[in-house]
């Protein structure tokens, strides 16, 4: 009887709505990791869950690790925090609005900027909290430190304080972007030392040449015409590239990677159509950050309903459309709850705040659950042919024993159609301690047309998936 291997990675369905058209089932909570293993090039394994560290004071709203005063500070609800290693929560000043905030990750030396609904601060241990109150300063929406300048941006003007005082803007230290008339959301700092302006549709490159007024001049030759589709719709990986969410004027809003002179497509057609859902000002809020941890790189972009993962690592050696998770809490449609991730070097521990209420939890690669409660998890397969033919055997190469409780169990269900699972068969996916269990289906039945599997399951403890084998007569 023939053996032949099926691809957990992604998966084919059928749109359910009025729209015709085949589209990728995603996995859920599960992304792949790359390793030679039982024949496999790589194996699917579920998403870290999220422990408790601490209460803050309300939804997240941004955080930053300070190098300099070793202090993990973050936006909770209407107040600026710390939190330690144990948890303690302290309140250093109130910030105010809703919306997300920019907490200035390349700092001051003296003072940690934030910025939030159209207003400066600065915080240091030393001289406290404090507004920026100068009337010059306008309503910054986002900025960056360079060269003992807090250089920021309120959608139409560049701006920076005055070299001697952080607190200064001087009128004349004002200038614009050149290279197109969009507005300017969103700054951001080069490995070399540029500015970056992130416009609609534009890429500014600014250094400082210290001219007596507005210290910083464009580079003509870098710029680029692409941009991004709202404030934070970009995120900085390893120092070298940033990815981003927005376009071309001219084209629809996607997901790239840029760098100097280049601009490269990393979203697939699934993933395009999944945010073409929302009009530009429902993206205005989304946010997007990045995570480098176990020799794999991601970058989470949450989106009003979805939160969408890219594994950056996967892409870079099998290909993009290979490389996107969904992210969810709970057993619903409920979207992915952490966000504003930081590694806090004080504990090597990613921290994590929280959009729903006001937790602030640790990722935690022990347990599948967040905050105890179980997430749901999904596998599906491609579209296989199998009319006439009868299925002798499924079998799925796993992590078996390694489950805390006896939870760990798996529904699967085959679909003929693309859109419905009609009905589901549960299996142990395997007992504490109990490492040989093997995950084998038999006698699945005679084939009247082509059709897909589909695996999902919830549990405390986290599960793997590797080499996944049909048998067929």
């Amino acid at each position: 009887m023939p053996t032949v291997p099926i691809n957990l990675i992604k998966g084919d369905s059928i749109d359910n709505s009025v729209a015709t058209d085949y589209r990728d089932a995603l996995p859920v909570n599960m992304y792949a990791v790359r390793k030679d293993i039982l024949g496999a090039k790589g194996y699917m394994i579920e998403y870290p869950g999220l422990t408790k560290l601490a209460d803050g004071i309300g939804a997240d709203r941004g955080a930053n690790y300070n190098e300099r005063f070793h202090e993990l500070y973050r936006v909770s609800g209407n107040k600026l925090i710390s939190v330690s290693t144990d948890g303690t929560v302290k309140e250093l000043g109130t910030i105010p609005g809703t919306s997300q905030a920019r907490l200035i990750d390349l700092y001051g030396f003296n003072t940690q900027g934030i910025i939030a609904d159209g207003r400066f601060f600065l915080y240091s241990p030393t001289s406290g909290f404090n507004e920026v109150v100068d009337p010059d300063l306008g309503s910054p929406i986002d900025g960056v430190w360079v060269d003992n300048y807090y250089f920021m941006t309120d959608g139409e003007y560049l701006f920076h304080t005055e070299l001697t005082d952080e607190t200064s803007i001087n009128p004349l230290q004002y200038a614009t972007a050149e290279f197109s008339p969009d507005p300017s959301l969103g700054i951001g700092l080069t490995q070399d030392d540029k500015v970056i302006v992130f416009g609609r549709y534009s890429l500014e490159y600014f250094t400082n040449i210290a001219s007596e007024n507005f210290a910083f001049t464009r580079i003509a030759t870098r710029g680029q015409k692409i941009g991004i589709v709202a404030t934070h719709a970009k995120c900085e990986l390893g120092g070298g590239s940033f990815y981003i969410t927005g376009g071309y004027r001219d084209g629809a809003v996607s997901v790239y990677a840029v760098g100097i002179g280049s601009a490269v497509k990393v979203s697939t057609r699934e993933i395009d159509k999944i945010i073409a859902k929302y009009s530009e000002p429902e993206l205005s809020g989304m946010r997007m950050e990045c995570r480098i941890e176990n020799d794999v790189s991601f970058v989470l972009i949450h989106l009003p309903e979805e939160t969408l993962c890219f594994n950056v690592s996967v892409a870079a050696e099998f290909g993009k459309e290979i490389a996107w998770t969904i992210l969810k809490s709970g057993t619903g449609d409920t979207t992915y709850r952490g966000i504003n991730g930081v590694l806090d070097a004080r504990s090597g521990k990613w921290v994590y705040g929280d959009k729903l209420d006001s937790k602030i939890g640790l990722l935690d690669h022990d347990v599948a659950t967040q905050y105890d409660a179980i997430s749901e998890w999904v596998l599906c397969t491609p579209f296989i042919d199998l009319e006439t033919f009868s299925i002798d055997e499924i079998s799925i190469e796993t992590i078996p024993g390694h489950t805390t409780t006896l939870d760990a169990t798996v529904a699967m269900a085959i679909t003929s159609n693309g859109v419905s699972y009609p009905s589901e068969h549960w299996m142990q996916y395997g007992k504490p301690n109990d490492y040989g269990q093997r995950f084998i289906l038999r006698r699945l039945g005679y084939c009247n047309d082509w059709l897909g599997f589909r695996f999902r399951g919830v549990s405390k403890s986290r599960m793997a998936f590797a080499l996944m084998e049909l048998t067929y007569a």
